[in-house]
């Protein structure tokens, strides 16, 4: 539980919250995981794939009483085959990504909140998918996280697939029994507006 007691909601990512999330990137400590072997601008080229459809990874973004707060995806590992094989993914599994970008909202516990929401947003989509993430092994406290919404470590190594040779950790969290009686996440649509200075433009999957 957040330790403000507030409630975490998610909702669409849509074009106008790139420029927030540039703003995010260049934060160091989000930059140190996120743009290994990559660049700002590459990563907002994904994120723009996804808004636009072209991915069949969703973007969302996480808010709290004080607005967004960071952001997170998730995806069919099935729509990525070679993903799927590097991190052992069970058929049907879903693979997530997540930050917390506001500097204020970490070791609050913000990032076991939206794990949290993130695993009932996706259970409630598909109830008998296992859910994936695979952090960097020395990414202490993204493992914490996972570990506080009981994943399961099923092995630490590099993974082809992934933009870094360090070995990452790899987790996974079975299907949930009694999720589609759980309070659905609420999620909206963002409005369709364009962030200053992000442009429209494709690049690389998610």
């Amino acid at each position: 539980m957040m330790q403000n007691g507030g409630v975490l909601t998610l909702r669409r990512m849509g074009a106008g919250d790139l420029g927030l999330v540039e703003t995010w990137l260049r934060d160091p400590e989000v930059a140190r995981w996120y743009l290994v072997a990559s660049t700002v601008e590459a990563e907002l080229d994904d994120l723009r794939q996804c808004i636009g459809g072209a991915e069949q990874t969703e973007a969302l973004i996480a808010a709290d009483s004080s607005g967004p707060i960071g952001w997170c995806q998730w995806y069919l590992c099935d729509d990525y085959p070679d993903h799927a094989a590097g991190v052992g993914a069970d058929p049907g599994d879903a693979g997530i990504d997540y930050a917390i970008g506001e500097p204020a909202s970490r070791g609050r516990g913000v990032g076991t909140a939206l794990i949290g929401a993130l695993v009932t947003y996706i259970s409630q989509r598909h109830p008998q998918a296992g859910v994936i993430a695979d952090p960097e092994a020395s990414n202490v406290a993204s493992r914490r996280v996972l570990e506080k919404n009981r994943f399961q470590l099923r092995g630490e190594r590099p993974v082809v697939s992934e933009p870094t040779s360090a070995p990452m950790a790899i987790y996974r969290l079975p299907p949930r029994p009694g999720v589609l009686d759980l309070p659905p996440v609420l999620v909206v649509v963002a409005p369709r507006r364009r962030a200053a200075g992000t442009g429209v433009g494709g690049g690389p999957a998610c």
